[in-house]
C-alpha cells in the first residue's frame, strides 16, 4: 500500500497561480473594468442628451400650442375713435404683439386678458417674454401676471402679419399691423436658434378664428358698421 507523502516539487508548483499569472489577471481585470466604466459613462451621457433633447422638444411644442391658442382666439374688439373711424384692439410689429384673447386655463385665470409678446435681448441672444393683464383688471401690479419666458436663448424671433392694408392691392405679408379695422388673416412667428442648438421650431402660422364683428353698430345709410 502506498503512503501519501509530501507532494513533489513539480506538482506543488502547478497547484496555484504564479506571480506573473496573477499580475496578468489583474491587468486584464483592470482593462475590462475600464472598458465597462467607459461604456457605462457613454450610455449615461447619451441618455442625458436624449432626455434633455426630449424635454426641449416637449417645451417647444407646449409653447407653440399656447401661442396657437392665443392667436387663434384673438378677439377682434373694435375700438371706435370717431363716427367714421376706429380700429381693432390688436397691435403688432416685427418684434412685439399685443392682442386680446380668452385666458388659457393653464395660466390660472378666467375671462379675457390682454397679452403682450415681446422680445428681450440678453447677451446677444433673444428671449420671448409673455405678460398678460385681465381685460377688466386695473393697471396696478396686482392685476398683471408676472412675465413668463416662453423661449430663451434664441438667435432671432420675428413676427409677421398677412392681409390687406388700406387701399393696397391684394393681401401680402407685413412686419406690422396696427390701427386696422380687422385682424390680419394670418399671423406668423419665425424663430431661429444659434448654431449647435438642437431645438427645432417649425414656422408657426395661425389664422385667427373669430371673424365676427363683435362691436358692430349698423349704419342704415352706409349699410356698414359705423367706423368701418
Amino acid at each position: 500500500m502506498t503512503r501519501a507523502g509530501p507532494c513533489r516539487e513539480r506538482r506543488c508548483s502547478q497547484a496555484g497561480f504564479t506571480l506573473l499569472e496573477a499580475l496578468v489577471a489583474l491587468v486584464l481585470l483592470s482593462l475590462l473594468t475600464m472598458a465597462l466604466t467607459a461604456g457605462l459613462r457613454l450610455g449615461i451621457d447619451a441618455w442625458t442628451r436624449g432626455s434633455t433633447h426630449a424635454d426641449e422638444l416637449s417645451r417647444t411644442l407646449a409653447v407653440q400650442s399656447l401661442l396657437r391658442e392665443l392667436l387663434g382666439q384673438a378677439y377682434p374688439y373694435f375700438v371706435s375713435s370717431g363716427p367714421t373711424r376706429g380700429y381693432v384692439d390688436f397691435d403688432g410689429t416685427n418684434s412685439s404683439l399685443v392682442l386680446l384673447a380668452p385666458t388659457p386655463v393653464a395660466l390660472g385665470a378666467t375671462g379675457r386678458s390682454r397679452f403682450r409678446l415681446s422680445i428681450t435681448k440678453r447677451q446677444g441672444l433673444s428671449d420671448l417674454i409673455m405678460t398678460s393683464q385681465p381685460e377688466l383688471g386695473s393697471a396696478d401690479a396686482g392685476s398683471v401676471i408676472q412675465p413668463r419666458t416662453l423661449l430663451a436663448g434664441t438667435a432671432s424671433i420675428e413676427f409677421g402679419y398677412f392681409g390687406g392694408l388700406g387701399s393696397e392691392s391684394g393681401p401680402r405679408w407685413y412686419d406690422h399691423w396696427n390701427g386696422q379695422a380687422a385682424l390680419p388673416q394670418l399671423v406668423g412667428i419665425h424663430v431661429s436658434f444659434p448654431q449647435g442648438d438642437a431645438r427645432v421650431w417649425p414656422d408657426l402660422v395661425v389664422s385667427p378664428r373669430i371673424t365676427a364683428d363683435v362691436a358692430c353698430v349698423y349704419d342704415q345709410i352706409t349699410k356698414l358698421c359705423r367706423g368701418r
